[in-house]
């Protein structure tokens, strides 16, 4: 593993109405760049009962280093599950809402959307959507990491122990393809508004052959990767406004119309605009709930 993680490592405290919490994180060494968005690890209390994560296009694997943590199941009837080890969560469509009710020590690794597979050693497909303890699909490996993590003496050991165990469960044969690679990245960088047809034509490849690619290595179709992308970009442009900016929300974002995009604001965080700008927001990856 290169040896500047001292130098890529940012750390930042919070201490407001919100909670006092320390964060740090990282964007991930070469050997990990095409398939790690970045690395962090927060710990402390929040000022609020429950906080909703929200659809990013990333995945996630979650190492609690503290007290039990839960994830809402929203039922009916709602139910709180524990989490108190090490979980990996799959592309989501929805919000997932979390508590932390005696604070957290928690880290983290965000996936990009073809980074599951090469250390996973499953198709993106099986997992796509879901949460469950890493155990149920590595085993007892899963389980040592979080073992190795309560063991390390400092955070950048912690932060190092983790790129080194992902780095040698890298499977060469399941590195994303380029074809995928390249589709993904042109979603992202157009902010989701590309349709599926450009997409195909552009790579000179059929509809269906590019359906099968993104259901094995992404677990997401490209449409619904695409929406979350749009939505992404309208919460990024809603930041510290106190009302909805409706007509550059659909020119910058690629709404079709003002019904387009609160049916997609309901569907991936559970509120329309106007009510998702009253809630605060933690971080960029959760709102307020509660």
């Amino acid at each position: 593993m290169d040896g500047d993680l001292r130098q890529r490592l940012r750390v930042h405290h919070q201490d407001d109405a919100l909670g006092r919490w320390t964060v740090a994180w990282c964007p991930p060494p070469p050997v990990l760049a095409g398939i790690v968005s970045m690395l962090w690890y927060g710990e402390g209390h929040t000022g609020y009962q429950r906080d909703r994560i929200l659809p990013s296009g990333d995945s996630f694997l979650l190492v609690n280093l503290g007290p039990v943590q839960y994830r809402i199941d929203p039922g009916p009837p709602e139910q709180r599950v524990p989490f108190d080890d090490i979980w990996y969560s799959g592309l989501h469509q929805g919000p997932i809402d979390t508590e932390a009710p005696h604070g957290n020590a928690l880290f983290g690794v965000a996936f990009r959307a073809t980074g599951a597979r090469p250390w996973l050693g499953t198709d993106a497909h099986e997992l796509g959507g879901r949460i469950l303890p890493l155990a149920d699909v590595l085993g007892a490996p899963a389980n040592e990491l979080r073992e190795r993590l309560l063991a390390c003496g400092s955070l950048p050991a912690r932060f190092s122990t983790v790129e080194n165990w992902l780095a040698a469960r890298l499977d060469p044969r399941r590195a994303p393809s380029p074809l995928l690679a390249w589709a993904v990245e042109r979603i992202e960088q157009r902010a989701g508004r590309v349709s599926v047809e450009s997409l195909a034509h552009e790579a000179g490849v059929s509809r269906k052959h590019l359906a099968g690619l993104f259901r094995r290595e992404v677990g997401l179709g490209a449409k619904a990767l695409a929406r979350v992308h749009r939505f992404r970009a309208a919460v990024d442009l809603l930041a510290g406004r106190d009302r909805v900016p409706w007509t550059e929300l659909a020119l910058q974002c690629g709404y079709f119309d003002q019904s387009h995009l609160v049916r997609d604001f309901r569907a991936f965080s559970g509120f329309a605009p106007g009510e998702f700008i009253r809630h605060a927001r933690a971080d960029g990856q959760a709102v307020v709930v509660r």
